[in-house]
């Protein structure tokens, strides 16, 4: 598969921005004043170590271009804040060119991602715990990603602070509000870390659809432990072997007995009533590293939606693909030896927004049969289905990055 010069030209100029766009020069500039090396420089060097397979410390000790000390000296100045502003501005940059048709209901889905933290682990930044190597702390961040049946394009980011962390909805709202101009949202995921009842009012009044995985409080244990004992009943009436759970699945999706709704009441202080959905799902379970056995599970949803209990099941498939979001971000992930969670966050974002571009690359690469270059013009958008497929794979799009695009990208300063 041959790129054609197009779509070249077109992530070239994608580039471009990411190296001179405002807020890169406004934020990183201020700390340039004993350097000769611009700000474009120095985000130069950082998406040459996404797209390298070695650490920052040895690309910058085999190329020219700024020194890794310059690196980390004009990083490390850096506030959360600011790298959060940069990196939005990067990934609204790219994903704006997205568009949807009119009638479409475009779903977003919110997750928390992790990133390992190295430095004083009382900072107020510190808001979670991952095991790695050489720390079990993580600072966490809320992303927010468009979903489709096939593709998920990260669209807006925010660190999350101790403080954020108990106001998730406040998070929520403020990314709702930066989309507001450009991507009219109608639907919304969350998993469990969601299930919140301001997270709930927040879409009430928004007038958004939601689906939350539920929380298996002992409420809903209740409801999920009657749903199960009403299915076995049936079953045993019928001869069925409910001691087996895929047998006892199967036979349930058989009799279309498989999918429930029942009212639900939030424990929270307005005590809102929420639906409750309740289905069967068939899925695949690992008993050992290579032995898989099929079975079904019973998945709890609070929706507002007014669709049927299944189709909930298959709107929500949407946000199951989030590992394979976050994999495919991990191709784009740079190498340091840098303890430095400033530098650490800059690199992640941009590997969220290469992994944005990739996305964008793909369905216009989808898209250029039989279209005029004039596609590529400022003002042109890409337009996105909902069954689009990507047919340009991450580590492809990363070579062929590495190898055709970043070399036209020149330094302009030096070192004094």
């Amino acid at each position: 598969m041959k790129f054609p010069r197009i779509t070249k030209q077109f992530v070239q100029k994608e580039l471009y921005k990411l190296c001179d766009g405002y807020d890169t020069s406004q934020l990183i500039h201020k700390y340039s004043l004993k350097s000769t090396w611009y700000p474009q420089d120095i985000i130069k060097r950082l998406i040459q170590v996404c797209l390298e397979r070695t650490s920052l410390e040895d690309i910058c000790s085999s190329s020219e271009g700024p020194s890794a000390d310059t690196v980390h000296r004009r990083c490390s100045e850096l506030q959360f804040d600011q790298t959060e502003q940069l990196v939005n501005g990067w990934l609204i940059e790219v994903a704006s060119r997205l568009r949807f048709h009119p009638n479409t209901k475009i779903t977003l889905a919110f997750d928390m991602y992790y990133q390992p933290y190295y430095e004083n682990p009382t900072a107020e930044w510190v808001s979670g715990y991952k095991r790695n190597k050489g720390t079990n702390y993580a600072i966490c961040m809320l992303v927010a990603s468009i979903a489709t049946q096939k593709i998920r394009c990260p669209v807006a980011v925010r660190f999350m602070t101790k403080i954020r962390h108990k106001e998730k909805a406040g998070l929520v709202s403020s990314i709702l509000d930066d989309l507001f101009d450009w991507l009219p949202v109608k639907r919304v995921l969350f998993d469990r870390g969601f299930c919140q009842e301001d997270i709930i009012q927040l879409a009430e009044d928004r007038g958004l659809e939601y689906i939350i995985a539920a929380v298996r409080h002992s409420t809903i244990k209740r409801a999920a432990q009657t749903i199960q004992e009403t299915v076995q009943a049936h079953a045993r009436l019928a001869g069925v072997n409910v001691d087996d759970p895929f047998v006892l699945g199967q036979w349930a999706c058989q009799q279309g007995i498989d999918t429930f709704r029942v009212e639900y009441v939030a424990t929270g202080r307005k005590r809102t009533q929420v639906p409750l959905v309740a289905a069967f799902v068939r899925k695949r379970t690992y008993l050992q590293k290579h032995l898989k056995r099929r079975t079904y599970g019973l998945y709890l949803y609070l929706t507002n939606t007014n669709v049927t209990p299944r189709r909930v099941v298959k709107l929500y498939s949407k946000r199951w693909i989030v590992e394979t979001d976050i994999r495919c971000t991990n191709e784009f992930k740079a190498v340091t030896n840098s303890t430095n969670p400033q530098l650490r966050l800059l690199l992640y974002g941009l590997a969220m927004v290469f992994n944005a571009l990739w996305i964008v690359f793909s369905t216009l690469f989808h898209r250029l049969s039989g279209l005029s270059s004039e596609i590529l013009s400022e003002e042109a958008t890409i337009s996105i289905k909902q069954a689009d497929k990507l047919i340009c794979i991450a580590r492809r799009f990363k070579r062929f990055l590495r190898q055709e695009i970043l070399p036209q990208i020149h330094f302009l300063g030096g070192d004094t």
